[in-house]
């Protein structure tokens, strides 16, 4: 894993800007199991082929030629080796380190720098450290040290984290915000928390933990747009809840996942539900809230290669177990997998839920594409408000690393509408291209 991952990040880094061509050659079986795909094809593979079409030209002349062209080049130099030899050491060349940079637009950019070793101090012992700055004030660090038994399938773990931002935004609470109040926080976040990780059959998990979480609101805004602060004293907007409140947390938290699906190679075709919760108690101003929320999906391996259909739905909620406020900061959020049309900071609210269809397939051996087109939004307490003309619309396209957990490379195009009820139109243009830590 720690080989694919170093060859993955520098190949598909250099291979997005190559230009050449490469002849045809007979299809390699990388993974021992016979070409089926080449003599044995499904007919409903015609069906996204036909509504896909201008992605396929994308995929096929933007991404998948110039990435062959690369690989056949590395194949015949010999790049494996001389990739492995730079970012990988150790007795059994189980340490890698790695550059890390991520753009977000409309967020600041990092670069960083990720390390992760295996049997590090102890045979099934695995350490990762991951850290990055985007800026004088934009700083992030964490480490896990992670120990695996039964065939890694169990897993006990403790984690650090350090974040500070100064570029986080915010856009209102409820469905029904627009980008002209838009605004910038500062926040700072300290955790420090342990974990049990459990492995059942497929690809399904029970996770259970805890810890402690200190968060602070900064001053040190940035990106040259009107702050939080700014904006309540010209009246723009209203002050968010527990804006301004330093707070720090005693959490515990759990996560269900029940996933029929196996590991690949195996078809991506089963069904899989996943739940979690967490309880916080503010230990500094006598408050508690819960959050809690699931997603169920099927998906449909087309033709057992991993060209996969996926239809999938999910809700969450942030509920007071008392009559004290929640943080603005601590409610339920949609982005990133869910709506990935939007930056962080679009949807905020007591409740959000979402649908999403998508479809991946393979690019190369450690990349994935992948359309999606998901509706969505932030309402009410227990979706009180929900209606359909709330829902907003997101779509983007993009690659995404396989395998590689901890730590992934993505590239992304999205677009955002806004609610149906407002007419629907373009308002939010996301790019995003680089490594996203995973733990």
């Amino acid at each position: 894993m720690q080989r694919a991952l170093a060859i993955a990040c520098v190949l598909t880094a250099i291979g997005l800007t190559a230009t050449a061509s490469a002849d045809k050659r007979p299809r390699p079986d990388y993974d021992g199991r016979g070409n089926v795909e080449a003599h044995d094809e499904s007919p409903a593979l015609w069906i996204p082929r036909v509504v896909l079409f201008p992605f396929y030209v994308v995929n096929e002349y933007a991404f998948r030629r110039p990435l062959g062209a690369l690989i056949t080049r590395a194949e015949r130099d010999r790049w494996v080796d001389a990739v492995t030899n730079l970012f990988t050491f150790g007795p059994s060349n189980n340490y890698l380190i790695i550059p890390t940079a991520l753009v977000d637009f409309g967020l600041l950019p990092s670069v960083g720098i990720y390390f992760a070793g295996d049997d590090m101090f102890h045979p099934h012992n695995s350490v990762r450290l991951y850290g990055a700055t985007g800026g004088l004030h934009w700083l992030t660090a964490s480490a896990l040290d992670r120990y695996n038994w039964n065939n890694y399938r169990t897993s006990v773990s403790g984690r650090f984290e350090l974040t500070r931002r100064p570029d986080l935004l915010f856009y209102g609470i409820g469905p029904d915000v627009r980008d002209d109040r838009r605004s910038r926080y500062a926040l700072q976040r300290i955790e420090g928390s342990t974990s049990f990780h459990q492995g059942f059959f497929g690809e399904s998990f029970l996770s259970v933990g805890g810890g402690i979480r200190a968060m602070a609101y900064r001053g040190d805004v940035c990106c040259s747009e009107p702050s939080i602060s700014q904006r309540i004293a010209d009246g723009t907007i209203e002050r968010p809840p527990g804006y301004g409140t330093d707070y720090t947390l005693a959490f515990g938290r759990a996560a269900l996942m029940l996933d029929t699906r196996d590991p690949r190679p195996a078809p991506g075709t089963g069904a899989y539900l996943q739940l979690h919760g967490e309880l916080d108690s503010d230990v500094k101003n006598d408050r508690n809230w819960m959050h809690y929320g699931g997603i169920a999906g099927v998906a449909i391996d087309l033709n057992g290669r991993q060209r996969t259909m996926r239809l999938q739905a999910g809700a969450d909620f942030a509920d007071p177990t008392g009559n004290r406020i929640i943080p603005f900061s601590e409610l339920s959020t949609l982005g990133s997998d869910a709506m990935p049309g939007f930056i962080a900071g679009w949807m905020t609210g007591p409740s959000t839920t979402f649908a999403q269809l998508g479809y991946t397939w393979p690019v190369w051996m450690y990349l994935d594409g992948q359309i999606r087109v998901s509706t969505g939004n932030a309402f009410g307490p227990h979706l009180e408000d929900f209606a359909l003309k709330k829902l907003r619309m997101s779509y983007d396209v993009g690659l995404t690393s396989v395998g590689a957990r901890d730590s992934a490379f993505e590239i992304l195009f999205g677009l955002g509408t806004e609610t149906f009820e407002q007419g629907g139109s373009i308002t939010s243009v996301r790019f995003t291209f680089g490594s996203r830590r995973g733990f």
